[in-house]
Protein backbone atom coordinates (compact mmCIF):
# COMPACT_ATOMS: atom_id res chain seq x y z
CA UNK A 1 0.00 0.00 0.00
CA UNK A 2 0.93 3.63 -0.31
CA UNK A 3 2.87 5.23 2.48
CA UNK A 4 0.67 7.66 4.42
CA UNK A 5 2.33 10.75 3.03
CA UNK A 6 -0.57 12.96 4.08
CA UNK A 7 -0.11 12.18 7.76
CA UNK A 8 3.62 11.54 7.90
CA UNK A 9 5.53 14.31 9.60
CA UNK A 10 8.74 14.97 7.70
CA UNK A 11 11.44 16.12 10.06
CA UNK A 12 15.06 15.41 10.81
CA UNK A 13 15.70 13.71 14.13
CA UNK A 14 19.26 12.83 15.03
CA UNK A 15 19.75 9.41 16.47
CA UNK A 16 16.66 8.04 14.72
CA UNK A 17 18.61 6.31 11.99
CA UNK A 18 16.99 3.49 10.01
CA UNK A 19 18.87 1.04 7.86
CA UNK A 20 19.68 2.86 4.61
CA UNK A 21 18.60 0.09 2.24
CA UNK A 22 15.38 -0.86 4.01
CA UNK A 23 13.36 -0.25 0.80
CA UNK A 24 13.69 -1.64 -2.71
CA UNK A 25 15.59 0.92 -4.75
CA UNK A 26 13.13 0.46 -7.62
CA UNK A 27 9.58 0.08 -6.37
CA UNK A 28 10.01 1.43 -2.83
CA UNK A 29 8.57 -1.59 -1.01
CA UNK A 30 10.15 -2.57 2.31
CA UNK A 31 12.67 -5.34 1.80
CA UNK A 32 12.65 -8.63 3.69
CA UNK A 33 14.60 -11.86 3.33
CA UNK A 34 12.37 -14.23 5.32
CA UNK A 35 9.66 -15.33 2.87
CA UNK A 36 10.31 -15.57 -0.87
CA UNK A 37 6.57 -15.62 -1.56
CA UNK A 38 5.88 -12.25 0.05
CA UNK A 39 6.45 -8.73 -1.20
CA UNK A 40 9.87 -7.22 -0.89
CA UNK A 41 11.84 -10.47 -0.86
CA UNK A 42 15.52 -10.13 -1.66
CA UNK A 43 18.62 -12.17 -1.00
CA UNK A 44 21.67 -10.83 0.72
CA UNK A 45 24.87 -11.50 -1.15
CA UNK A 46 26.54 -13.06 1.88
CA UNK A 47 23.73 -15.56 2.23
CA UNK A 48 23.87 -16.47 -1.41
CA UNK A 49 27.54 -17.31 -1.22
CA UNK A 50 26.76 -20.02 1.34
CA UNK A 51 24.53 -21.90 -1.11
CA UNK A 52 26.31 -24.80 -2.75
CA UNK A 53 24.33 -25.19 -5.99
CA UNK A 54 22.15 -22.19 -6.74
CA UNK A 55 19.69 -22.39 -9.61
CA UNK A 56 20.32 -20.59 -12.88
CA UNK A 57 17.53 -18.10 -12.10
CA UNK A 58 19.05 -17.44 -8.68
CA UNK A 59 22.47 -16.82 -10.21
CA UNK A 60 20.93 -14.35 -12.67
CA UNK A 61 19.12 -12.60 -9.84
CA UNK A 62 22.25 -12.21 -7.75
CA UNK A 63 24.35 -11.25 -10.74
CA UNK A 64 22.11 -8.44 -11.92
CA UNK A 65 20.91 -7.16 -8.56
CA UNK A 66 24.44 -6.71 -7.26
CA UNK A 67 25.73 -5.32 -10.60
CA UNK A 68 28.59 -7.81 -10.63
CA UNK A 69 28.69 -7.68 -14.41
CA UNK A 70 29.85 -4.05 -14.23
CA UNK A 71 32.95 -4.83 -12.21
CA UNK A 72 35.35 -4.89 -15.13
CA UNK A 73 38.56 -3.97 -13.37
CA UNK A 74 40.09 -3.52 -9.97
CA UNK A 75 39.70 0.23 -9.78
CA UNK A 76 35.97 -0.11 -10.51
CA UNK A 77 35.65 -2.64 -7.69
CA UNK A 78 37.40 -0.30 -5.31
CA UNK A 79 34.93 2.46 -6.07
CA UNK A 80 31.93 0.19 -5.68
CA UNK A 81 33.08 -0.75 -2.18
CA UNK A 82 32.67 2.87 -1.21
CA UNK A 83 29.27 3.19 -2.90
CA UNK A 84 27.43 -0.06 -2.34
CA UNK A 85 24.85 -0.83 -4.99
CA UNK A 86 21.40 -0.59 -3.34
CA UNK A 87 19.55 -3.90 -3.58
CA UNK A 88 16.23 -4.37 -5.30
CA UNK A 89 13.58 -6.93 -4.58
CA UNK A 90 13.51 -10.11 -6.61
CA UNK A 91 10.27 -9.13 -8.29
CA UNK A 92 11.79 -5.96 -9.75
CA UNK A 93 15.02 -7.70 -10.63
CA UNK A 94 13.29 -10.47 -12.58
CA UNK A 95 11.09 -7.96 -14.42
CA UNK A 96 14.00 -5.73 -15.37
CA UNK A 97 16.68 -8.23 -16.34
CA UNK A 98 14.73 -11.28 -17.44
CA UNK A 99 11.35 -9.79 -18.47
CA UNK A 100 9.77 -12.33 -16.10
CA UNK A 101 6.87 -11.15 -14.00
CA UNK A 102 3.32 -11.92 -12.97
CA UNK A 103 1.29 -8.87 -13.94
CA UNK A 104 -1.22 -9.44 -11.13
CA UNK A 105 1.62 -8.71 -8.68
CA UNK A 106 1.65 -5.11 -9.91
CA UNK A 107 -1.27 -3.57 -8.08
CA UNK A 108 -3.35 -0.88 -9.76
CA UNK A 109 -4.32 2.25 -7.88
CA UNK A 110 -7.30 4.45 -8.62
CA UNK A 111 -7.11 8.20 -9.00
CA UNK A 112 -8.96 8.70 -5.71
CA UNK A 113 -6.61 6.35 -3.85
CA UNK A 114 -3.61 8.41 -4.93
CA UNK A 115 -5.29 11.76 -4.26
CA UNK A 116 -6.27 10.71 -0.74
CA UNK A 117 -2.58 10.54 0.15
CA UNK A 118 -1.79 14.12 -0.90
CA UNK A 119 -2.35 16.92 1.64
CA UNK A 120 -4.62 19.81 0.64
CA UNK A 121 -2.90 22.84 -0.90
CA UNK A 122 0.00 20.69 -2.06
CA UNK A 123 1.84 21.43 -5.28
CA UNK A 124 1.22 18.79 -7.96
CA UNK A 125 2.70 18.27 -11.40
CA UNK A 126 0.28 16.30 -13.56
CA UNK A 127 2.38 14.29 -16.02
CA UNK A 128 0.82 13.16 -19.31
CA UNK A 129 2.53 11.35 -22.17
CA UNK A 130 2.58 13.78 -25.11
CA UNK A 131 2.61 11.00 -27.75
CA UNK A 132 -0.69 9.74 -26.29
CA UNK A 133 -2.21 13.18 -25.69
CA UNK A 134 -5.00 13.69 -24.67
CA UNK A 135 -5.33 10.13 -23.31
CA UNK A 136 -4.09 10.12 -19.73
CA UNK A 137 -5.02 13.76 -19.12
CA UNK A 138 -7.28 14.17 -16.09
CA UNK A 139 -9.28 17.40 -16.31
CA UNK A 140 -10.58 16.88 -12.75
CA UNK A 141 -7.05 17.10 -11.43
CA UNK A 142 -6.17 20.21 -13.45
CA UNK A 143 -9.33 21.96 -12.27
CA UNK A 144 -8.94 20.87 -8.64
CA UNK A 145 -9.16 23.90 -6.35
CA UNK A 146 -7.78 22.09 -3.29
CA UNK A 147 -4.32 21.75 -4.80
CA UNK A 148 -1.93 23.78 -6.93
CA UNK A 149 -1.77 21.72 -10.12
CA UNK A 150 0.31 22.31 -13.25
CA UNK A 151 0.43 20.27 -16.46
CA UNK A 152 3.59 18.60 -17.80
CA UNK A 153 3.52 16.83 -21.16
CA UNK A 154 6.36 14.30 -21.35
CA UNK A 155 8.23 12.37 -24.08
CA UNK A 156 8.12 15.32 -26.48
CA UNK A 157 10.91 13.79 -28.59
CA UNK A 158 8.34 11.26 -29.84
CA UNK A 159 6.22 14.07 -31.32
CA UNK A 160 8.44 17.10 -31.96
CA UNK A 161 11.57 16.71 -34.14
CA UNK A 162 13.80 19.36 -32.53
CA UNK A 163 14.32 21.20 -29.27
CA UNK A 164 14.06 24.59 -31.01
CA UNK A 165 10.53 23.88 -32.30
CA UNK A 166 9.51 22.71 -28.85
CA UNK A 167 10.84 25.78 -27.06
CA UNK A 168 9.74 28.33 -29.66
CA UNK A 169 6.27 27.12 -30.61
CA UNK A 170 4.88 24.57 -28.15
CA UNK A 171 4.47 26.69 -25.01
CA UNK A 172 1.80 28.90 -26.61
CA UNK A 173 0.04 25.80 -27.94
CA UNK A 174 -0.21 24.41 -24.43
CA UNK A 175 -1.28 27.75 -22.96
CA UNK A 176 -4.11 28.11 -25.50
CA UNK A 177 -5.22 24.52 -24.99
CA UNK A 178 -5.62 25.09 -21.24
CA UNK A 179 -7.41 28.40 -21.82
CA UNK A 180 -9.89 27.48 -24.54
CA UNK A 181 -10.64 23.85 -23.75
CA UNK A 182 -10.29 23.59 -19.96
CA UNK A 183 -10.94 27.21 -19.03
CA UNK A 184 -7.65 27.39 -17.14
CA UNK A 185 -5.65 30.60 -17.44
CA UNK A 186 -2.05 29.59 -16.82
CA UNK A 187 1.44 30.10 -18.20
CA UNK A 188 2.91 27.34 -16.09
CA UNK A 189 2.39 24.27 -18.24
CA UNK A 190 5.44 22.82 -19.97
CA UNK A 191 6.26 20.18 -22.58
CA UNK A 192 9.48 18.26 -21.95
CA UNK A 193 11.65 15.36 -22.99
CA UNK A 194 13.47 13.75 -20.08
CA UNK A 195 15.47 11.57 -22.47
CA UNK A 196 16.73 14.52 -24.54
CA UNK A 197 16.81 16.90 -21.53
CA UNK A 198 14.51 19.34 -23.34
CA UNK A 199 12.98 22.05 -21.11
CA UNK A 200 14.32 20.45 -17.92
CA UNK A 201 15.50 23.86 -16.70
CA UNK A 202 12.01 25.29 -17.20
CA UNK A 203 10.47 22.43 -15.29
CA UNK A 204 12.96 22.82 -12.44
CA UNK A 205 11.87 26.44 -12.08
CA UNK A 206 8.27 25.20 -11.59
CA UNK A 207 9.21 23.04 -8.60
CA UNK A 208 8.25 24.28 -5.16
CA UNK A 209 9.76 23.31 -1.82
CA UNK A 210 7.60 20.16 -1.98
CA UNK A 211 6.09 18.83 -5.23
CA UNK A 212 4.11 15.65 -5.94
CA UNK A 213 4.23 13.92 -9.34
CA UNK A 214 0.93 12.41 -10.51
CA UNK A 215 0.01 10.58 -13.68
CA UNK A 216 -0.89 7.25 -15.24
CA UNK A 217 1.55 4.38 -15.10
CA UNK A 218 4.42 4.96 -17.55
CA UNK A 219 3.69 8.68 -17.83
CA UNK A 220 7.40 9.42 -17.36
CA UNK A 221 7.55 10.38 -13.67
CA UNK A 222 10.64 8.38 -12.78
CA UNK A 223 12.44 9.37 -16.00
CA UNK A 224 11.85 13.02 -15.17
CA UNK A 225 13.26 12.58 -11.67
CA UNK A 226 16.37 10.95 -13.05
CA UNK A 227 16.87 13.77 -15.56
CA UNK A 228 16.66 16.28 -12.70
CA UNK A 229 19.02 14.24 -10.52
CA UNK A 230 21.53 14.07 -13.36
CA UNK A 231 21.41 17.80 -14.09
CA UNK A 232 21.23 19.11 -10.52
CA UNK A 233 23.00 16.24 -8.71
CA UNK A 234 19.93 15.38 -6.67
CA UNK A 235 19.62 12.49 -4.28
CA UNK A 236 17.08 10.07 -2.86
CA UNK A 237 15.59 10.98 0.53
CA UNK A 238 15.66 8.15 3.08
CA UNK A 239 13.04 7.94 5.82
CA UNK A 240 12.94 5.90 8.98
CA UNK A 241 9.82 3.98 10.00
CA UNK A 242 8.46 7.04 11.81
CA UNK A 243 8.67 9.11 8.64
CA UNK A 244 11.70 11.16 9.72
CA UNK A 245 14.37 12.04 7.17
CA UNK A 246 17.57 10.10 7.73
CA UNK A 247 20.89 11.71 6.92
CA UNK A 248 22.74 9.90 4.18
CA UNK A 249 26.40 10.80 4.68
CA UNK A 250 27.97 7.38 5.21
CA UNK A 251 29.48 7.17 1.73
CA UNK A 252 31.35 9.35 -0.70
CA UNK A 253 30.18 9.79 -4.26
CA UNK A 254 33.16 9.07 -6.51
CA UNK A 255 31.49 9.73 -9.86
CA UNK A 256 28.11 10.53 -11.35
CA UNK A 257 27.52 6.94 -12.51
CA UNK A 258 27.65 5.58 -8.98
CA UNK A 259 25.71 8.54 -7.66
CA UNK A 260 22.89 7.84 -10.12
CA UNK A 261 22.96 4.14 -9.26
CA UNK A 262 22.32 4.88 -5.60
CA UNK A 263 19.89 7.77 -5.98
CA UNK A 264 17.93 7.34 -9.20
CA UNK A 265 14.26 6.45 -9.48
CA UNK A 266 13.43 3.03 -10.87
CA UNK A 267 12.46 3.21 -14.56
CA UNK A 268 10.94 0.04 -15.95
CA UNK A 269 8.90 -1.14 -18.90
CA UNK A 270 6.31 -2.72 -16.57
CA UNK A 271 3.43 -0.47 -15.45
CA UNK A 272 2.60 0.03 -11.76
CA UNK A 273 6.15 -0.87 -10.74
CA UNK A 274 6.22 1.81 -8.03
CA UNK A 275 4.44 0.55 -4.89
CA UNK A 276 5.31 3.20 -2.33
CA UNK A 277 5.86 6.92 -2.35
CA UNK A 278 9.52 7.75 -2.96
CA UNK A 279 11.11 11.10 -2.20
CA UNK A 280 14.04 12.94 -3.81
CA UNK A 281 15.97 16.08 -3.02
CA UNK A 282 16.67 18.13 -6.16
CA UNK A 283 19.01 20.92 -5.15
CA UNK A 284 16.97 21.70 -2.04
CA UNK A 285 13.54 21.01 -3.56
CA UNK A 286 11.70 17.85 -2.55
CA UNK A 287 9.90 15.74 -5.17
CA UNK A 288 7.55 12.89 -4.27
CA UNK A 289 7.18 10.15 -6.87
CA UNK A 290 3.72 8.60 -6.50
CA UNK A 291 2.58 5.27 -7.96
CA UNK A 292 0.80 5.67 -11.29
CA UNK A 293 -2.97 5.51 -11.18
CA UNK A 294 -5.38 3.75 -13.53
CA UNK A 295 -8.57 5.34 -14.86
CA UNK A 296 -10.30 1.96 -14.72
CA UNK A 297 -8.66 -0.66 -12.54
CA UNK A 298 -11.02 -3.28 -13.95
CA UNK A 299 -9.60 -2.93 -17.45
CA UNK A 300 -7.74 -5.94 -18.74
CA UNK A 301 -3.96 -6.07 -18.51
CA UNK A 302 -2.24 -5.68 -21.87
CA UNK A 303 -0.03 -8.59 -20.84
CA UNK A 304 -3.07 -10.86 -21.21
CA UNK A 305 -3.31 -10.19 -24.94
CA UNK A 306 0.07 -8.82 -26.09
CA UNK A 307 3.35 -10.69 -25.71
CA UNK A 308 5.76 -9.37 -23.10
CA UNK A 309 8.57 -8.98 -25.63
CA UNK A 310 6.43 -6.65 -27.77
CA UNK A 311 5.26 -4.69 -24.76
CA UNK A 312 8.87 -4.30 -23.72
CA UNK A 313 9.67 -2.73 -27.11
CA UNK A 314 6.71 -0.36 -26.82
CA UNK A 315 7.34 0.72 -23.24
CA UNK A 316 11.09 1.21 -23.39
CA UNK A 317 10.90 4.80 -24.58
CA UNK A 318 14.69 5.12 -24.60
CA UNK A 319 14.64 2.84 -27.66
CA UNK A 320 12.51 5.29 -29.65
CA UNK A 321 14.40 6.71 -32.62
CA UNK A 322 13.72 10.46 -32.89
CA UNK A 323 14.74 10.28 -36.56
CA UNK A 324 11.30 8.78 -37.27
CA UNK A 325 9.75 12.13 -36.41
CA UNK A 326 12.08 13.93 -38.78
CA UNK A 327 12.08 11.48 -41.71
CA UNK A 328 8.45 10.26 -41.60
CA UNK A 329 9.03 7.13 -43.67
CA UNK A 330 5.67 5.78 -44.73
CA UNK A 331 4.04 2.61 -46.01
CA UNK A 332 1.54 2.90 -48.86
CA UNK A 333 -1.65 0.93 -48.36
CA UNK A 334 -4.82 0.71 -50.44
CA UNK A 335 -8.31 -0.05 -49.23
CA UNK A 336 -9.99 -2.98 -50.98
CA UNK A 337 -13.43 -4.47 -51.43
CA UNK A 338 -12.40 -7.43 -49.25
CA UNK A 339 -11.48 -5.19 -46.31
CA UNK A 340 -7.68 -5.32 -46.52
CA UNK A 341 -6.08 -4.48 -43.18
CA UNK A 342 -2.77 -3.07 -41.95
CA UNK A 343 -1.43 -4.18 -38.59
CA UNK A 344 1.58 -4.01 -36.31
CA UNK A 345 1.85 -7.43 -34.73
CA UNK A 346 -1.90 -7.82 -34.40
CA UNK A 347 -2.17 -5.20 -31.63
CA UNK A 348 -4.52 -3.24 -33.92
CA UNK A 349 -6.03 -3.62 -37.38
CA UNK A 350 -6.58 -0.60 -39.64
CA UNK A 351 -9.19 -1.11 -42.38
CA UNK A 352 -9.39 1.75 -44.94
CA UNK A 353 -12.45 2.30 -47.18
CA UNK A 354 -12.44 0.61 -50.57
CA UNK A 355 -10.49 2.52 -53.22
CA UNK A 356 -8.61 4.84 -50.86
CA UNK A 357 -4.84 5.23 -51.24
CA UNK A 358 -3.14 5.82 -47.91
CA UNK A 359 0.23 6.50 -46.38
CA UNK A 360 0.93 5.19 -42.89
CA UNK A 361 3.78 6.43 -40.70
CA UNK A 362 4.07 4.22 -37.64
CA UNK A 363 5.59 5.35 -34.37
CA UNK A 364 4.82 2.07 -32.63
CA UNK A 365 7.74 -0.41 -32.46
CA UNK A 366 7.40 -3.76 -34.18
CA UNK A 367 7.10 -5.14 -37.67
CA UNK A 368 4.04 -4.23 -39.73
CA UNK A 369 2.18 -6.51 -42.11
CA UNK A 370 -0.81 -6.42 -44.46
CA UNK A 371 -3.55 -8.99 -44.95
CA UNK A 372 -6.48 -9.61 -47.28
CA UNK A 373 -8.84 -8.99 -44.37
CA UNK A 374 -9.00 -9.25 -40.58
CA UNK A 375 -10.17 -12.86 -40.69
CA UNK A 376 -7.06 -13.86 -42.63
CA UNK A 377 -4.83 -11.92 -40.25
CA UNK A 378 -6.34 -13.64 -37.22
CA UNK A 379 -5.98 -17.02 -38.89
CA UNK A 380 -2.26 -16.43 -39.52
CA UNK A 381 -1.59 -15.05 -36.04
CA UNK A 382 -3.44 -18.00 -34.51
CA UNK A 383 -1.03 -20.34 -36.27
CA UNK A 384 1.91 -18.21 -35.13
CA UNK A 385 0.90 -18.53 -31.47
CA UNK A 386 0.59 -22.32 -31.46
CA UNK A 387 3.23 -24.23 -29.45
CA UNK A 388 6.42 -24.89 -31.44
CA UNK A 389 5.08 -22.86 -34.37
CA UNK A 390 7.51 -22.34 -37.22
CA UNK A 391 5.23 -20.08 -39.24
CA UNK A 392 7.23 -17.70 -41.50
CA UNK A 393 5.38 -14.70 -40.03
CA UNK A 394 5.98 -15.68 -36.41
CA UNK A 395 8.31 -12.71 -35.91
CA UNK A 396 5.53 -10.43 -37.13
CA UNK A 397 3.13 -11.60 -34.43
CA UNK A 398 2.97 -9.63 -31.17
CA UNK A 399 -0.19 -11.05 -29.63
CA UNK A 400 -1.13 -14.12 -27.65
CA UNK A 401 -3.47 -16.86 -28.79
CA UNK A 402 -6.31 -15.48 -26.69
CA UNK A 403 -6.32 -12.33 -28.86
CA UNK A 404 -6.76 -14.23 -32.12
CA UNK A 405 -10.55 -14.38 -31.89
CA UNK A 406 -12.57 -11.72 -33.66
CA UNK A 407 -15.24 -11.68 -30.95
CA UNK A 408 -12.60 -10.43 -28.51
CA UNK A 409 -11.91 -7.34 -30.64
CA UNK A 410 -13.78 -4.02 -30.63
CA UNK A 411 -14.60 -2.38 -33.96
CA UNK A 412 -14.04 1.39 -33.82
CA UNK A 413 -15.18 3.73 -36.60
CA UNK A 414 -13.11 6.88 -37.09
CA UNK A 415 -15.03 10.15 -37.61
CA UNK A 416 -14.61 11.64 -41.12
CA UNK A 417 -11.45 13.56 -41.96
CA UNK A 418 -9.61 15.04 -44.91
CA UNK A 419 -5.85 14.80 -45.26
CA UNK A 420 -4.00 13.45 -42.23
CA UNK A 421 -4.87 12.31 -38.73
CA UNK A 422 -2.99 10.64 -35.92
CA UNK A 423 -4.56 7.53 -34.41
CA UNK A 424 -3.69 7.31 -30.71
CA UNK A 425 -3.91 4.09 -28.68
CA UNK A 426 -3.50 4.20 -24.92
CA UNK A 427 -0.26 2.67 -23.62
CA UNK A 428 0.84 1.75 -27.15
CA UNK A 429 1.54 4.98 -29.04
CA UNK A 430 0.24 6.41 -32.28
CA UNK A 431 0.38 6.20 -36.06
CA UNK A 432 0.00 8.90 -38.69
CA UNK A 433 -2.62 8.12 -41.36
CA UNK A 434 -2.65 10.20 -44.54
CA UNK A 435 -5.27 9.87 -47.27
CA UNK A 436 -3.70 10.71 -50.65
CA UNK A 437 -4.83 11.18 -54.24
CA UNK A 438 -7.75 13.28 -55.47
CA UNK A 439 -10.37 13.68 -52.79
CA UNK A 440 -13.50 11.58 -52.91
CA UNK A 441 -15.57 10.45 -49.98
CA UNK A 442 -15.49 6.65 -50.10
CA UNK A 443 -16.59 5.73 -46.60
CA UNK A 444 -15.21 5.63 -43.06
CA UNK A 445 -11.99 4.14 -41.73
CA UNK A 446 -12.06 1.40 -39.10
CA UNK A 447 -9.66 0.29 -36.38
CA UNK A 448 -10.15 -3.03 -34.58
CA UNK A 449 -8.58 -3.32 -31.14
CA UNK A 450 -8.42 -5.81 -28.25
CA UNK A 451 -10.99 -4.99 -25.58
CA UNK A 452 -9.96 -2.49 -22.92
CA UNK A 453 -7.68 -0.28 -25.06
CA UNK A 454 -8.64 3.38 -25.39
CA UNK A 455 -8.41 5.04 -28.78
CA UNK A 456 -8.88 8.54 -30.20
CA UNK A 457 -7.83 10.55 -33.23
CA UNK A 458 -6.33 14.02 -33.48
CA UNK A 459 -5.04 16.37 -36.10
CA UNK A 460 -1.23 15.87 -36.37
CA UNK A 461 0.30 17.67 -33.39
CA UNK A 462 3.58 18.78 -34.95
CA UNK A 463 1.76 20.34 -37.89
CA UNK A 464 -0.72 22.06 -35.60
CA UNK A 465 2.01 23.52 -33.45
CA UNK A 466 4.23 24.80 -36.27
CA UNK A 467 1.58 26.05 -38.72
CA UNK A 468 -0.65 27.69 -36.12
CA UNK A 469 2.32 29.37 -34.47
CA UNK A 470 3.10 30.97 -37.83
CA UNK A 471 -0.54 32.05 -38.11
CA UNK A 472 -0.32 33.47 -34.59
CA UNK A 473 2.73 35.54 -35.55
CA UNK A 474 1.26 36.68 -38.88
CA UNK A 475 -1.92 37.90 -37.15
CA UNK A 476 0.08 39.49 -34.34
CA UNK A 477 -1.52 37.22 -31.77
CA UNK A 478 -5.15 37.74 -32.76
CA UNK A 479 -5.56 34.05 -33.63
CA UNK A 480 -4.59 31.44 -31.01
CA UNK A 481 -2.05 28.69 -31.60
CA UNK A 482 -4.52 26.05 -30.45
CA UNK A 483 -7.46 26.16 -32.94
CA UNK A 484 -10.83 27.21 -31.56
CA UNK A 485 -12.87 27.06 -34.78
CA UNK A 486 -13.14 23.26 -34.72
CA UNK A 487 -12.42 20.24 -32.54
CA UNK A 488 -8.97 18.84 -33.26
CA UNK A 489 -9.36 15.72 -31.09
CA UNK A 490 -12.12 13.14 -31.11
CA UNK A 491 -13.05 9.87 -29.51
CA UNK A 492 -13.82 7.04 -31.92
CA UNK A 493 -17.12 5.20 -32.27
CA UNK A 494 -17.47 1.55 -31.19
CA UNK A 495 -19.96 -0.30 -33.37
CA UNK A 496 -21.34 -3.75 -33.93
CA UNK A 497 -19.26 -5.78 -36.43
CA UNK A 498 -22.37 -6.20 -38.60
CA UNK A 499 -23.31 -2.51 -38.71
CA UNK A 500 -23.28 -1.33 -42.35
CA UNK A 501 -24.66 2.22 -42.17
CA UNK A 502 -21.80 3.47 -40.03
CA UNK A 503 -22.20 7.17 -40.83
CA UNK A 504 -25.84 7.28 -39.72
CA UNK A 505 -25.06 5.26 -36.61
CA UNK A 506 -22.18 7.61 -35.85
CA UNK A 507 -24.51 10.60 -35.96
CA UNK A 508 -26.86 8.90 -33.48
CA UNK A 509 -23.99 8.23 -31.07
CA UNK A 510 -22.67 11.76 -31.55
CA UNK A 511 -26.03 13.29 -30.66
CA UNK A 512 -26.20 11.11 -27.58
CA UNK A 513 -22.67 12.01 -26.48
CA UNK A 514 -23.33 15.73 -26.83
CA UNK A 515 -26.77 15.69 -25.21
CA UNK A 516 -25.35 17.45 -22.13
CA UNK A 517 -22.91 19.57 -24.10
CA UNK A 518 -25.09 21.30 -26.69
CA UNK A 519 -22.56 24.04 -27.37
CA UNK A 520 -20.22 21.41 -28.80
CA UNK A 521 -22.70 20.22 -31.42
CA UNK A 522 -21.81 21.05 -35.01
CA UNK A 523 -23.53 20.27 -38.32
CA UNK A 524 -26.42 18.53 -36.58
CA UNK A 525 -28.93 19.72 -39.23
CA UNK A 526 -26.62 19.19 -42.22
CA UNK A 527 -26.71 16.18 -44.50
CA UNK A 528 -23.29 14.61 -43.83
CA UNK A 529 -23.06 13.13 -47.33
CA UNK A 530 -23.52 16.58 -48.89
CA UNK A 531 -20.86 18.00 -46.61
CA UNK A 532 -18.37 15.21 -47.27
CA UNK A 533 -18.94 14.87 -51.01
CA UNK A 534 -16.70 17.80 -51.92
CA UNK A 535 -13.25 18.74 -50.72
CA UNK A 536 -13.03 21.81 -48.52
CA UNK A 537 -10.13 24.01 -47.57
CA UNK A 538 -11.58 24.11 -44.07
CA UNK A 539 -11.44 21.24 -41.61
CA UNK A 540 -15.08 20.30 -41.10
CA UNK A 541 -14.25 17.52 -38.62
CA UNK A 542 -17.90 16.52 -38.58
CA UNK A 543 -18.91 14.36 -35.60
CA UNK A 544 -15.61 15.01 -33.89
CA UNK A 545 -16.11 15.17 -30.12
CA UNK A 546 -13.97 14.50 -27.07
CA UNK A 547 -15.19 14.68 -23.48
CA UNK A 548 -12.49 16.44 -21.46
Amino acid sequence: MLMRCSTRKISLISGSIWKRFINCNSCGVELQNKDSHKKGYFTKKSEAEEIQKPSVDRIKYLLFSQNIQKLNDGSERDRVKKVESPPICKRCNDALHQNKYNIEDFEKYTFNEIMSNIPDQSNILHLVSFPEFPLGLNSRLLQDKKHNVELVLTKADQVIPTKSILQKNASLFLKDFLKYHLNIISNKGVIISSLKKWNIETLYSMLKSKTYLMGNANAGKSSLINALIMKYVGKKIIFDKKGNIVTNNDYTVENIQHHMKNNSAGVYHVPNMTRNLQAFDINGKEIYDLPGYSEDINNIYLENTISKSWLQQIRKTELFDNKKIKMKHYTSFKGTENGACYTVGGIFYLVPPKGTINQIVKYIPGKSSEFKNIDKALEVFHECTLPDSKHPLKNYCGIKNIACNKKDLVRYILPPFQGSVEIVMKDMGYILLRSTGSYQYRGLYEVWLPKGIEICIREPLEKLITENYKRYIDTKGSLPVFPTDRPIISSCYPMDPDETNTLAKMKDIYMERTSNDLSARRYKDVDPIDLLSTKSEEHHNIYWYYKW
